[in-house]
């Protein structure tokens, strides 16, 4: 009965009553539990380290929020593919905004709606970890309850959204949190306060392999394949990647490898290419990632000589 059960009347109210207006700004808000937009915040973090204002951290800290978003993808896999929950009726289906520019109408339909299996939210289980990561992270110390509040209000404002854009019923998102706060809990325990990121990255290769045994799909073989790329290349890295950049250009050229790996990853996303494609892709646009930092030193200490 819990498949069916789920729907207790909250999404239907809030998908049917809002106006236009609104279901555009939540499609926008949502965006912050993405995890194009999660992998951005851990990879900047992790790249710039201390040298990103306000937010800036030991880099080995940084990888630890990197290695929540890779345990999230790995994860939530594994949990749909078992429980294999349906969502609300017409979650597939886009809504009607007429004011909308045309070209932009498949980006909007993209990002108000969802497929596949509903139980557990997605996108609040990965806010919950990796929004909740960066506030034990960057507000350790006087702050963290600012900080601790700071997340909790992203993880509120994105399960608002899962459910005003009909794509999630109520249990999927209270579920999703609880879940999120349980395994981040865990994660920062195995990982010492984070400061061994290393150990999150194993985990995550563990659950991508449970995902792989599950069944071979894109998401299983991308997922797997992110982790065992990261996971490898800090082994290699890990001693010889600076804790704190040396200055901008560092960062600067860091950043660039960043973007050029979330991009080529984006791009197998798009295309679904033949598994093996996908996984050795995945891992080389996440290993990428990983080695940004120490890559950045050395080309911007050549380029700033």
């Amino acid at each position: 009965m819990f498949p069916e059960g789920r729907s207790i009347g909250v999404t239907e109210a809030l998908h049917g009553s809002v106006p236009d207006p609104v279901l555009v700004l939540f499609a926008l808000l949502t965006q912050l539990g993405d995890v194009w937009f999660l992998f951005l915040l851990g990879g900047m973090l992790y790249v710039a380290g201390d040298e990103l204002p306000r937010w800036g951290i030991d880099r080995r800290r940084g990888l630890f929020i990197l290695g929540l978003l890779l345990t999230y993808v790995a994860l939530i896999g594994v949990l749909k593919g078992f429980f294999l929950f349906p969502r609300p009726v017409g979650a597939g289906d886009p809504p009607v905004v007429r004011w909308v520019p045309s070209v932009l109408q498949w980006v909007f339909a993209d990002i108000t709606t969802a497929d596949g299996p509903g139980f557990p939210s997605g996108h609040t289980f990965g806010s919950t970890l990796v929004w909740g990561g960066f506030a034990l992270i960057v507000g350790e110390g006087k702050r963290s309850r600012a900080w601790l509040a700071f997340a909790g209000a992203v993880v509120g404002i994105v399960s608002l959204s899962r459910l005003v854009l009909g794509v999630h019923y109520l249990v999927d998102v209270v579920v999703g949190v609880g879940l999120g706060l349980v395994v981040l809990g865990a994660l920062y325990v195995v990982a010492d306060r984070g400061t061994v990121p290393g150990r999150v990255l194993l985990v995550s290769v563990g659950v991508g392999v449970l995902g792989l045994l599950q069944g071979a799909s894109f998401e299983s073989v991308a997922a797997l394949g992110s982790a065992v790329g990261a996971w490898l290349v800090w082994r290699g890295v890990a001693d010889s990647t600076p804790a704190h950049p040396s200055n901008r250009r560092e960062v600067g050229a860091g950043s660039v490898i960043l973007g050029l790996a979330g991009g080529f990853f984006a791009l197998l996303y798009v295309i679904e290419p033949p598994l093996l494609v996908a996984f050795f892709g995945s891992a080389i646009a996440v290993g990428s990632t990983v080695a940004a930092p120490l890559a950045g030193e050395k080309l911007g200490g050549e380029y700033g000589a």
